[in-house]
């Protein structure tokens, strides 16, 4: 996925509007607004990850976004990894962990410095001696629902940030609700580009995240760079998924969400 520019569109940007003037995009009411949210989680970008706007999303959404969505996408992959590698605590100043093929494997909090925990004392003696020296992550999103849903969101607040107006708007009314209550049988679908002989390398190289909005086609996308990877997730439900043709495996992955 490239990184296209940023696709102009007609509306008000948000800094005409008053925060008194809004309601949360989310669950459209007029809550209290007092925190200023990452819009990419901080335990996925840091404490240098951008902000919202408040007003945009309420406290209460913020909270049940957090405890209830982004708990569950942030250890699935491509996350996960992500925060082990980067050192990146959560919130509670806990060290992320994963399974690996010889163990668990768990961030120290410096930068490319991680644990290991062997799964027995055969492989512990294997990685002392040096017979042992790598290791295999899944490489599968195992929470594709949260993951979605957390896309949605950070893109819906990097859309409101700038653009309220089309952020509240029935333009992606199915979006906000798929990320806030998706209904059951309900579905969404984002891309995943993730090239597994880099993904590492890149691990070690880089630990910015970013997000923009782009326009394809009269469609608004959202697309998320981290380190190892990066997504596309459409914030329209009118948009439909490439054909796999159209995306070389197993660099490109369509990922299929149902509630």
């Amino acid at each position: 996925m490239g990184r296209d520019s940023e696709s102009s569109f007609s509306t008000a940007s948000l800094g005409e509007i008053g925060t008194s003037a809004m309601i949360c995009i989310f669950c459209e009411q007029k809550g209290p607004s007092n925190t200023v949210a990452h819009i990419i989680p901080e335990s996925l970008g840091g404490k240098n990850s951008p902000v919202g706007r408040p007003g945009v999303t309420c406290d209460a959404c913020n909270l049940y976004f957090g405890q209830k969505v982004e708990s569950k996408a942030l250890a699935s992959f491509p996350f996960i990894a992500h925060r082990i590698f980067s050192g990146i605590p959560s919130k509670k100043n806990s060290m992320p962990s994963m399974k690996a093929t010889i163990g668990e494997i768990r961030a120290t909090g410096m930068l490319g410095t991680i644990e290991v925990e062997p799964r027995s004392e055969y492989v512990d003696a294997l990685v002392e001696a040096g017979d042992v020296t790598q290791f295999r992550i899944l490489a599968e999103v195992t929470e594709p629902l949260a993951v979605c849903r957390m896309l949605l969101k950070i893109g819906l607040e990097k859309l409101g940030k700038h653009f309220y107006e089309v952020a509240a708007a029935p333009r992606v009314k199915a979006a906000r609700e798929f990320s806030r209550r998706p209904r059951r049988g309900q579905a969404w679908w984002f891309i995943l580009r993730c090239d597994p002989h880099q993904y590492v390398k890149d691990l070690r190289e880089n630990t910015e995240s970013s997000i923009e909005i782009v326009e394809r086609a009269g469609v608004l996308f959202s697309v998320m760079n981290t380190s190892g990877a990066s997504t596309m997730i459409p914030l329209e439900e009118s948009a439909q998924p490439p054909s796999s043709s159209e995306l070389p495996e197993p660099e490109f992955r369509i990922i299929h969400a149902v509630c």
